[in-house]
C-alpha cells in the first residue's frame, strides 16, 4: 500500500515539471514620459468606484476581434496538486509550511526521484527543510539540496501511472526587501514595514523533460529562469501576532477562516499572495464576468486618481486580451497589488505593480504605470496559461508581454502610439537577438534591450510580413495549441503554417541567431 501511494504521488509531481514564470522590469533610471496631452482621451478613471465591499461595476467592453475558425485541443487538467498549511508570525515575518504534493507519473518511464525547485532558496537563510516524508507519514532521508535543487530519492521507483504523495515541512525566514534595484526588484518575497510578499515561496517540482529528464534551471542575476507545469493549489494561511486590519491580496476562490484564509486556485503555475495592515481595494469588472481588484495604499497626497487609472488600465488590458488572444481568462479574479519594490512582477492570477509607479503618474495615460500594468496583466497569457521556459527561451513570454503594450494603446490611446514605440523602445537603439537567453547577459540592459524591445521590433516585422488578419490567426492559434503547456520555440514558430513560415524568412535572419527555427527543407539555403 505504501509503495502504492508513493507511486500515485511521484505521478502526479512530474506532470507539473512541464510548464514556466515571469518579468524582468525596466530599472528605475529611465527616462521620464514625455507629456503629450494633460488629460486620458476618455475619463474612464470617473466609471470606477471608490474602496468599497459593494459588487464591482463593469467597465466598458472592445469592439469584438473576429476569432479563429480553428482551434486547438483543450488543455489537459493539471495532474500535480500541492496543499499547504501555513502560519505567517506577523511581527518575526516567519512562516511555517506543511506542504503535501500529490503527483501522477505520467512520463512513460519508472521515475527513481523527484527534483524541486527552491526559488527561495538564492539566499540560504531564507529556507530551512525540516523534513521529507511520504503521504502515509514515512520518513524520508535521502534527500539532497544543491542550491536551489531539492531532489528526494523515492526508497522504490514510481511506476507509469502511478500516484505519489510527498509532505514537505520547511520553515520560512521572510527577508527584508532590499533597497536598490539589482535585489529590490525581487522583493515579490520579501517585506517591508508594511507588506509582507509571499511569491516563489514554496518548493514546485521542476520540469520533466522527456530526453532531458528533470530540468532545474540555474539561478541568475538575470531575468527570470522558471519552467513550471500547471498544477491546482489549496492554501491555508493563518497569521499570528497580527493586527485586526489585516488583509490578503491572493488570487482563487478565497474563504476566511479563524485566523486566516483558505485560497483554492486551479490551473496555476504557482501561488502567491501579499499581505498588509494598510491595504485598500477597488474592484470592477469586465463583460465577461471577470473581477478586477486593485491593492493599494492610501495617500492622502495623491488620493484615488492613480488607484482608479492602473484599475482601469488592469480591467480594459484583461477585456481586450481575452479578446486579441482567443482564450478567455481562466481564474475569474484578477489581483493588482502595489508592491514595495521596483517595477511588477506577474504570477499565475496576481501581477504586482511597484508603488513608484503609482507616485511618479502624472495624471495621463502615456505613463509607467499605464505601461507597466498593461504589461504585467498580458503575462496571465503569456506565462500564466501559456508557459516557456524562461531562462532558455525568454522572448516566448517577455516579447509578446511588452507587445501587448503596443496593442492595449492601439486600442485605447491610438493617439500615443508613435509616443509608445518612440519612448518605450527606440529611444534605445536596441540591439541584439532575440533569441538570447537570460544566461547571456550580465546586466538588465543589454538583456531588455535584446529580448524586450528587439522583440516588439520582431513582432511588428512579422505583423507586417502576414498582415494583420494572419499575424492575430496565428497568436490564437498558438495560445490555444499551448494553453495550460510549456512552450518551446518550435510551437510558436511552428503555428504557421508552410507558406507564412517562409514569409518571415527575412524577418528571423534580422532578429534572430537561429534563423531555421523549424529547420524545413523548403526554408534551408
Amino acid at each position: 500500500m505504501r509503495a502504492h501511494r508513493l507511486a500515485l504521488f511521484l505521478c502526479l509531481l512530474v506532470l507539473m515539471l512541464l510548464a514556466g514564470s515571469a518579468c524582468e522590469p525596466e530599472p528605475l533610471s529611465l527616462q521620464t514620459p514625455v507629456q503629450v496631452s494633460a488629460t486620458p482621451g476618455r475619463d474612464l478613471a470617473l466609471e470606477l468606484p471608490i474602496p468599497s465591499r459593494e459588487p464591482a461595476t463593469p467597465v466598458p467592453d472592445v469592439t469584438p476581434i473576429p476569432q479563429p475558425t480553428e482551434s486547438g485541443p483543450a488543455a489537459a487538467p493539471p495532474e500535480i496538486s500541492y496543499r499547504l498549511s501555513a502560519e505567517l508570525d506577523w511581527l518575526e515575518r516567519t512562516v511555517a509550511v506543511d506542504q503535501q504534493v500529490d503527483l501522477r507519473n505520467t512520463t512513460g518511464a519508472p521515475l527513481r526521484e523527484v527534483v524541486f525547485t527552491l526559488d527561495m532558496n538564492g539566499n540560504e537563510e531564507t529556507f530551512r527543510l525540516k523534513r521529507v516524508l511520504t503521504g502515509a507519514g514515512l520518513r524520508l532521508d535521502n534527500y539532497t539540496i544543491e542550491g536551489t535543487q531539492l531532489t528526494v530519492r523515492l526508497p522504490q521507483p514510481l511506476l507509469p501511472g502511478g500516484l505519489l504523495s510527498l509532505r514537505l515541512v520547511f520553515d520560512l525566514a521572510v527577508p527584508r526587501i532590499r533597497a536598490g534595484y539589482r535585489y529590490g526588484h525581487m522583493g515579490y518575497l520579501g517585506y517591508s514595514d508594511r507588506q509582507v510578499n509571499l511569491g516563489n515561496w514554496f518548493p514546485l517540482v521542476a520540469n520533466y523533460h522527456p530526453v532531458r529528464g528533470w530540468i532545474c534551471p540555474q539561478p541568475h542575476t538575470i531575468g527570470e529562469q522558471s519552467v513550471r507545469p500547471v498544477a491546482d493549489f489549496d492554501v491555508t494561511l493563518r497569521v499570528v501576532n497580527a493586527p485586526e486590519t489585516l488583509k490578503a491580496a491572493a488570487p482563487g476562490q478565497v474563504t476566511e477562516e479563524a485566523g486566516g484564509w483558505r485560497f483554492v486556485l486551479p490551473r496555476a503555475r504557482e501561488f502567491t499572495v501579499s499581505v498588509s495592515d494598510r491595504f485598500e481595494m477597488l474592484s470592477t469588472s469586465t463583460a465577461s464576468g471577470a473581477v478586477v481588484e486593485l491593492y493599494y495604499f492610501p495617500d492622502s497626497d495623491r488620493g484615488l486618481a492613480a488607484p482608479r487609472h492602473a484599475l482601469v488600465t488592469a480591467a480594459q488590458a484583461l477585456a481586450l486580451f481575452e479578446q486579441r488572444f482567443a482564450l478567455p481568462y481562466v481564474h475569474g479574479r484578477l489581483i493588482v497589488v502595489e508592491g514595495d519594490f521596483p517595477d511588477g512582477m506577474e504570477f499565475s492570477g496576481l501581477v504586482f505593480v511597484s508603488g513608484d509607479w503609482f507616485r511618479a503618474w502624472l495624471g495621463i495615460p502615456n505613463d509607467w504605470l499605464t505601461l507597466i500594468t498593461a504589461h504585467e496583466v498580458s503575462h496571465q497569457w503569456w506565462y500564466s496559461a501559456v508557459g516557456n521556459d524562461q531562462g532558455a527561451d525568454p522572448y516566448l513570454d517577455e516579447a509578446l508581454a511588452i507587445y501587448s503594450e503596443l496593442l492595449f494603446f492601439e486600442r485605447y490611446y491610438p493617439e500615443h502610439v508613435n509616443w509608445w514605440w518612440n519612448f518605450r523602445v527606440e529611444a534605445y537603439s536596441p540591439s541584439g537577438f532575440v533569441d538570447a537567453s537570460v544566461y547571456d547577459f550580465h546586466s538588465p540592459r543589454p538583456y531588455i534591450n535584446a529580448v524586450y524591445l528587439q522583440g516588439a521590433r520582431m513582432l511588428q516585422a512579422l505583423r507586417d510580413d502576414l498582415g494583420d488578419a494572419a499575424f492575430f490567426a496565428w497568436l490564437q492559434r498558438y495560445a490555444a495549441q499551448m494553453d495550460g503547456q510549456v512552450a518551446t520555440p518550435d510551437d510558436f514558430w511552428g503555428a504557421l503554417s508552410s507558406d507564412e513560415y517562409a514569409a518571415t524568412f527575412a524577418t528571423r535572419t534580422r532578429f534572430l541567431r537561429n534563423v531555421h527555427v523549424l529547420a524545413r527543407s523548403a526554408d534551408l539555403p
